[in-house]
């Protein structure tokens, strides 16, 4: 998520609280299916990268697709964020423990029936441990797929913890000069720990599938 009047940057990870805090920042006004913005930090750095968008117009041209030309040089000429907005822009994001996070991921798919089809499930026993082998993208679903830039640096001014999510938000809107910090409650999904859904296996999957960003995060099993 962009703000050019608030001038920061919000990367939203999956499961993470992210929904709640787009909202709350005005990125939708009614929460719908797919209404959130996920762009890696990557995504976004790109938006600055005039050159890049200046040869896709010519590889577009080249391949017989000028409406597609027409929306890279669009870019090219006026870039949707520059590059100097772009360094001086607040970044901020927040992470959560790795266990808790892809377990809550795999009881969203399988409470949601739209999710279900797109991952190809139709057993409603689907086991958590076959989710992990079989389905999930443990690369593009890490926390450092979001967050690594182009050079591989994590370029945020702020990383707060689902843990202590309304206490790290209101750091965040003092930041951002936000009268109100209380964030609403949106899709909030009452359940056991989520250490009550693991074996001594799939917690050694996650931990093996993860360890990069467990590590970096410094996440403890349990916490």
């Amino acid at each position: 998520m962009i703000s050019k009047e608030k001038k920061f940057i919000f990367i939203h990870n999956f499961k993470t609280g992210g929904t709640s805090i787009e909202y709350k920042l005005g990125h939708f006004e009614t929460l719908e299916r797919d209404v959130q913005d996920h762009r890696t930090i990557r995504e976004i750095e790109l938006l600055t990268n005039r050159k890049h968008f200046l040869r896709m117009t010519f590889y577009a041209l080249k391949i017989g697709k000028p409406k597609r030309a027409m929306f890279y040089f669009k870019n090219f000429y006026a870039p949707v964020l520059t590059k100097s907005e772009y360094d001086s822009f607040f970044k901020f994001t927040f992470v959560r423990s790795t266990w808790a996070r892809v377990y809550s991921w795999y009881a969203n798919v399988m409470q949601d029936d739209v999710l279900r089809k797109s991952y190809h499930i139709e057993d409603s026993e689907y086991s958590f441990k076959d989710f992990l082998t079989e389905k999930l993208n443990h690369k593009t679903y890490s926390l450092l797929h979001f967050l690594k830039d182009s050079k591989g640096d994590i370029p945020m001014d702020f990383i707060g913890r689902f843990e202590n999510l309304q206490e790290d938000f209101n750091s965040i809107s003092k930041t951002l000069g936000l009268e109100d910090g209380t964030l609403p409650k949106l899709l909030v999904r009452n359940r056991k720990h989520y250490t009550d859904f693991y074996t001594e296996e799939t917690k050694s999957m996650v931990y093996q599938f993860y360890k990069e960003e467990i590590e970096y995060f410094g996440f403890k099993y349990g916490e």
